[in-house]
């Protein structure tokens, strides 16, 4: 399986950056996460820069791939169901793109391309922390899906 995570901005945190690293580094054989950061808009006032920010994030998106959105408004899910949702994707043979949004989150347009608007959290965090946030799900996900002692 791929997943593609598409995140606005960059981590500026060296150590967030590691940690995140780590976690995509110990996933292992037939898991590839590739991140790939989109610029933050520079547009001026929230709605156009989340406009902007869209634009290069949905020209980005394979065509075939799963889109999950990650809003605070989005679906919640605990990390067994995380874990059920990539076992489905992998069973039907989807690769999975995921999507961060910026300092003002994402704009309409990405909502909608999204198969599914996710939740880390209610919370609202930085894109930075959601990064780090997500790379642990991940692999948590995959720990559980491998039975591997992580989880529990």
């Amino acid at each position: 399986m791929r997943i593609l995570i598409f995140a606005v901005g960059k981590i500026k945190d060296r150590m967030l950056k590691e940690k995140v690293d780590e976690y995509f580094g110990r996933l292992g054989k037939g898991i590839e996460v590739l991140v790939r950061e989109v610029p933050d808009g520079k547009a001026g006032a929230a709605a156009a820069v989340k406009k902007q920010e869209a634009e290069r994030i949905l020209s980005l998106i394979p065509e075939r791939d799963f889109v999950a959105a990650l809003d605070e408004r989005g679906k919640e899910m605990d990390s067994l169901e995380f874990a059920g949702f990539l076992t489905n994707l992998i069973s039907r043979g989807r690769n999975l793109v995921m999507i961060i949004g910026g300092a003002y989150g994402l704009d309409e347009s990405v909502r909608k391309r999204a198969d599914l608007v996710m939740a880390l959290s209610r919370l609202t965090f930085s894109h930075e922390l959601a990064r780090l946030i997500l790379a642990e799900q991940i692999f948590r996900g995959f720990s559980i899906i491998k039975r591997t002692p992580y989880h529990h």
